[in-house]
């Protein structure tokens, strides 16, 4: 199967997993991570610089900037990483590719630990290239594919600012192109 297919199946089921989940959920994953985990998901999500302050609407933000600028999947990523980084680490030699019995051992501590969503989004990261996650998918519920992905907003263009553009745009290659003539003629 193809990289971009991969990637594509793993959109889509990160965005599923992002629409699935409470907004508290999404905001209890966020303000877990911690220094650089934090500075990527607010450049991946485009979060405004007050996000992460007491009060503020931290999984609603993660989750509209994740579909906003359609990076579902990286910040699935970065959201799961506590989570499958200690997983790797305590799956040790094994974690290279774990087999079914593998994970079932170690799932309830990782839930215990890290909650059920952030363990979901750890199998979908895994869930398209190592087989005990692809088994673990089929045959634990709690981590079957469900559900569709929202659809992307589609963008709305403002055909007068469009035509504002291409009017400078032209005025611009028209001045530039005047300038070259004139340089020339100096030669």
């Amino acid at each position: 199967m193809s990289d971009d297919k991969d990637r594509f199946v793993l959109d889509r089921r990160y965005a599923a997993a992002l629409a699935a989940m409470e907004d508290a959920d999404v905001d209890a994953l966020g303000r877990a991570l911690e220094g650089d985990l934090r500075d990527a998901l607010a450049r991946i999500a485009g979060l405004p610089a007050n996000a992460f302050d007491e009060g503020s609407a931290l999984g609603a933000m993660i989750r509209d900037g994740a579909v906003r600028r359609r990076t579902t999947h990286d910040v699935g990523v970065v959201l799961g990483e506590p989570c499958t980084s200690w997983c790797i680490e305590e799956l040790g030699a094994a974690a290279e590719n774990p087999t079914l019995e593998e994970l079932h051992g170690l799932l309830p501590s990782a839930i215990e630990r890290f909650g059920l969503p952030a363990v979901k989004l750890m199998v979908i990261q895994y869930s398209r290239s190592l087989k005990g996650f692809r088994e673990l998918v089929a045959s634990d519920e709690r981590f079957a594919v469900t559900g569709t992905a929202p659809a992307a907003p589609l963008r709305e263009v403002d055909e007068a600012a469009q035509a504002a553009k291409r009017a400078a745009r032209k005025e611009r290659k028209a001045a530039e192109k005047a300038a070259r003539s004139k340089q020339q003629g100096r030669r």
